[in-house]
């Protein structure tokens, strides 16, 4: 293992990444099976340190496995229980990343974190009492240590769907950045990425009772009803949707009824990891009614937006420029 990879894994599990050497991390990660098993075998020996409440040097411990994988025995050895939980997480588990933060005043595990990746359906945490997660792309998300004893609180940054198992006794609370959703049993879609000025939170079952730090009383939503909350100017509305389209994405399908051009390349943005540049301001302003698929290309997203509003674009790697709209010719 080259010693920038074993220093960036490391540190990834340390938590001491710069935001900018993490994006770079991820992408790493998932460009190569083997990178996968990579982190998986030294992310085992971390959390096998760490649920001892031991000191490790990991890269003597690295070494020392590779030594041991060159050997044929077939001994109950680290290595061969670092093998299983390498092939078990490569199996089960698409996120671009899983890791724990260690605390060190209290020597134990206080939280799992999870990274949502960019597979074509959404990846899926189920919680401890059967609370199913599904996490959207680029999304950050992890729950207290002592979830379920008498609350469930759980943390995100990005997209996800909840679907809640019943705790009358034990309220579940999605905590985001200055606002909370707290619902009993029930199953509603949460869009809040960090640098965006929109939260919307979109419910299918039960009710939700959202609470923000700038409204003046809590706002509760009732099936097919969806809060858009601007952070920014601190005004919030709520619209009669029909839920299921704003929960299609969990199985890669992205459908937009009527919404401007605008906020679809916006949502896109996050989901294809494309910036879109419009220089036509005119544009932006035009409504489109749509379904897109995650596996499709930059380019065939344009295509499909062309169909309903003409326009000239260009593709260039990751950036998207769409410059006018076509000139059309009089008769």
């Amino acid at each position: 293992m080259r010693d920038n990879e074993s220093n960036l894994i490391i540190r990834h599990l340390q938590g001491s990444l710069p935001k900018e050497e993490t994006d770079a991390f991820y992408e790493w990660v998932n460009e190569d099976e083997e990178h996968k098993k990579l982190f998986f075998e030294v992310k085992a020996i971390y959390d096998e340190a760490i649920f001892h409440n031991r000191h490790i040097d990991i890269e003597k411990s690295w070494l020392r496995l590779l030594k041991k994988k060159q050997q044929t025995t077939r001994s109950h050895s680290l290595w061969r229980k670092v093998a299983s939980y390498a092939a078990i997480a490569i199996i089960a588990v698409s996120f671009s990343s899983i890791f724990f933060i260690f605390n060190a005043d209290k020597s134990e595990i206080v939280a799992s974190r999870y990274i949502g990746g960019d597979g074509i359906e959404a990846d899926v945490v189920v919680l401890p009492d059967g609370t199913r997660v599904s996490l959207g792309s680029k999304t950050t998300f992890h729950y207290d240590p002592d979830y379920g004893q008498s609350k469930r609180n759980v943390y995100l940054e990005g997209e996800a769907y909840f679907e809640v198992s019943p705790q009358k006794e034990k309220p579940f609370i999605v905590h985001i950045n200055g606002m909370t959703v707290e619902a009993l049993g029930t199953a509603f879609n949460v869009m809040a990425y960090p640098g965006d000025s929109l939260f919307i939170t979109t419910l299918l079952e039960g009710s939700v009772r959202l609470i923000a730090e700038q409204l003046s009383q809590p706002v509760i939503l009732k099936p097919d009803q969806q809060l858009v909350y601007n952070r920014n100017q601190h005004i919030a509305r709520v619209d009669q949707v029909n839920a299921s389209d704003y929960t299609a994405w969990t199985t890669g399908y992205y459908h937009f009824s009527e919404q401007t051009l605008e906020s679809i390349l916006h949502r896109l943005s996050y989901v294809y990891g494309i910036t879109f540049d419009v220089q036509f301001e005119k544009l932006n302003q035009t409504t489109f009614t749509g379904t897109f698929y995650r596996g499709q290309s930059a380019k065939d997203l344009m295509e499909i937006i062309n169909l309903s509003v003409p326009i000239k674009y260009k593709v260039e790697d990751h950036h998207v420029t769409i410059y006018e709209t076509p000139i059309k010719s009089t008769p």
